[in-house]
């Protein structure tokens, strides 16, 4: 698992250092995005093994995001997962329903849990 790239994109700071620690410290390569356009463009520049993706943020979210990358030759097999506060995939709906999400995981997801989630989603 180490070694592979792991793309986040979320507006929220706090999150994105706290997810950004958490899976550097088990040997991630991380790059963040604090914004869509900055998400859409990081994921074709550098191809990430796999995106986490905040589901609501300001100006695209992450379903908008995520059917971008979809259609983009470049990003369309990058897994994503989900990132949100929304606990379900029925919760998060219209914004990722249409997309090839992998994974719908709280943003109160316990830690290990979390990280284990990933690298199972990474395994496939």
């Amino acid at each position: 698992m180490a070694g592979k790239k792991i793309l986040i994109v979320d507006d929220d700071v706090k999150m994105l250092r706290l997810v950004s620690d958490l899976l550097s410290h088990e040997g991630f390569d991380v790059i963040t995005a604090s914004n869509g356009n900055d998400g859409i463009k990081l994921a074709a520049e550098r191809i990430p093994d796999l995106i986490i993706l905040d589901v609501m943020m300001p100006e695209k979210d992450g379903g908008q995001i995520g059917r971008e990358l979809s259609e983009n030759n470049k990003t369309k097999n990058i897994p994503i997962v989900f990132l949100s506060s929304l606990i379900t995939e029925n919760d998060v709906g219209e914004t990722g329903g249409k997309v090839a999400g992998v994974l719908y995981l709280s943003k109160s997801m316990d830690k290990k849990e979390f990280v284990k989630k990933i690298k199972e989603v990474l395994q496939k």
